[in-house]
C-alpha cells in the first residue's frame, strides 16, 4: 500500500515537473546578463556625461535614462568616479587593438606616422561623447593618472615614440630630432585641433586635417628636407659671397679711377 502511495506521488510530481517552467540561469548566462548590463551602463554614462559634464551628473540620472535601478549601478562601480574612469578604460582597449591592424604590414616610419595621425583623428571623430569626456573632464582630474586607462595611453605615447626611433634608424627622421618633443607636438597638435570643435560648438571633419598636419611635421623632421635646407643655405650663402667680392672688385676700380 505505501509503494503504491509513494508511486502515485512520484507520478503527480513528475507530471506538474513537466508543466513548471523554471527560472534558472547558467552562472555563464548570468555572467552575459551581467556583462550586458554593465555595457549598457557605460553606454547612458558616457552619453549624459558627454551632455551634462562630470559634476552635473548624478548617478540617479543615469539610472533613470538606462531604465534600471540605482542601486544596481554600485554593483559593477564603487561611485560616480570608477564610472567616469571605467569609460575610458573600455575605449583605449579598442583604440590600442584597432591601432596595431592599422599599422600592420606599414613600411617606413613617416608612413606609420601619416597612419596614425589620421587614425587618432578618425577614432576622436567617430568617439565625440568620448573624446569631450577625455579632453574636458578626464584630463583636470588629479586621480586620472593613476588609472588603468592612463597607463594605457602612456603604452599608445611609446608606440609613437617607437615609431620615431625607428625613422631615425633608417635615416628619414633626422637624428637630432628631441622624440619626445617630436611626440608631444604630435599629440598636442592632435588635441588643439580637436578642442577647436568645442569652442565652434561642433566638431569639424579631423580626419581631413591628418593628411596636411603629417605634411607640415615632416617638412620639419625629414632627413631629406635638412639636406635640401642645407643645399639652399650654401647656395645662399654663395651668392651673398659672390655679391661682396662684386662690391669688393667694383669698389677698388672707382678708387683707381679716382686715383
Amino acid at each position: 500500500m505505501l509503494v503504491e502511495f509513494g508511486l502515485l506521488l512520484a507520478r503527480k510530481v513528475s507530471m506538474l515537473d513537466k508543466g513548471r517552467k523554471f527560472s534558472y540561469s547558467s552562472p555563464k548566462r548570468r555572467t552575459l546578463q551581467g556583462e550586458s548590463k554593465k555595457r549598457l551602463i557605460l553606454k547612458v554614462a558616457t552619453e549624459v556625461f558627454a551632455e551634462k559634464g562630470f559634476h552635473e551628473t548624478t548617478i540617479a540620472q543615469i539610472a533613470q535614462i538606462a531604465k534600471i535601478a540605482e542601486g544596481s549601478i554600485y554593483n559593477y562601480f564603487k561611485n560616480k568616479e570608477d564610472l567616469l574612469f571605467s569609460i575610458p578604460e573600455e575605449r583605449m582597449e579598442k583604440f590600442l587593438s584597432s591601432l596595431h591592424d592599422h599599422l600592420l604590414g606599414i613600411k617606413g616610419a613617416l608612413n606609420k606616422l601619416r597612419k596614425l595621425i589620421w587614425y587618432h583623428l578618425h577614432f576622436y571623430e567617430k568617439n565625440k561623447d568620448y573624446t569631450r569626456i577625455l579632453l574636458r573632464d578626464l584630463r583636470q582630474n588629479p586621480r586620472f593618472d593613476q588609472t588603468k586607462a592612463y597607463r594605457m595611453i602612456r603604452e599608445y605615447s611609446k608606440i609613437i615614440l617607437e615609431i620615431i626611433e625607428e625613422g631615425k634608424k633608417e635615416k628619414s627622421i633626422r637624428k637630432e630630432i628631441d622624440p619626445y618633443i617630436l611626440r608631444d607636438l604630435i599629440l598636442g597638435s592632435i588635441e588643439h585641433l580637436t578642442i577647436r570643435g568645442f569652442i565652434m560648438g561642433k566638431f569639424p571633419n579631423l580626419s581631413e586635417v591628418a593628411e596636411p598636419l603629417h605634411d607640415l611635421l615632416v617638412s620639419g623632421i625629414g632627413e631629406r628636407n635638412r639636406m635640401i635646407t642645407l643645399h639652399l643655405n650654401k647656395l645662399i650663402s654663395r651668392r651673398r659671397s659672390e655679391r661682396g667680392k662684386k662690391k669688393i672688385s667694383t669698389g677698388n676700380a672707382n678708387l683707381r679711377q679716382i686715383g
